[in-house]
């Protein structure tokens, strides 16, 4: 069975996570969760516009040498501690991911979601380590990303605020074009299926 993405890695963020993570930022747990759940969702959709499977097998390959993967119980989707090393270690990765768009992206995500910038910096740097671990965790997912993304695109974008999409390259229109499209063809299967 294909995993959905997203669900799977809301999996690691836990009560104690937030916690540990407000000590850094004084923010209010439920926009700490919904930045954290936008920003898992954007980092999937920077992965998905610039997929590149050697830059991906690259980065993976280096982030078991962070501290954060070591911090990380797969097998329990648990984070075993949370201290600041994804400060400095996500940087690298973002840049890779989001090239001139980083800086964008973060103020996006703090003003669409109602966090301070710094946090927003921070949780982008979190989400896109707890991504990347992941990944390299489970080679499986790895190998047909580009397929799962193109997969759960449209659930994904949903959890992404309309400012962030668009400056991802995704149309607002287009997602709930697709979603009423969708709605279309039950309605006249419905309609047509019932004489």
């Amino acid at each position: 069975m294909t995993p959905n993405l997203q669900i799977e890695l809301r999996r690691f963020i836990s009560s104690n996570v937030i916690s540990k993570l407000n000590k850094f930022y004084f923010e209010n747990d439920a926009l700490l969760i919904k930045a954290i759940d936008v920003s898992l969702g954007t980092v999937l959709m920077g992965c998905y516009n610039n997929f590149d499977a050697k830059a991906l097998e690259e980065m993976t390959e280096i982030v078991p040498d962070s501290t954060f993967y070591k911090e990380v119980d797969f097998t329990s989707s648990r984070i075993l501690s949370v201290d600041e090393n994804y400060k400095s270690e996500g940087n690298y990765f973002l840049e890779k991911i989001f090239t001139s768009k980083k800086a964008r992206i973060t103020e996006m995500i703090s003003n669409e979601v109602g966090i301070k910038s710094e946090t927003a910096r921070e949780v982008l740097n979190f989400s896109t380590l707890l991504i990347l671990s992941y990944l390299k965790y489970n080679t499986e997912v790895t190998s047909s990303l580009k397929l799962l993304l193109d997969e759960q695109k449209r659930d994904i974008l949903n959890s992404i605020p309309p400012g962030i999409k668009i400056i991802l390259g995704f149309s607002c229109y287009e997602t709930v074009e697709e979603k009423n499209n969708s709605r279309f063809a039950r309605s006249i299967f419905n309609l047509f299926g019932n004489i």
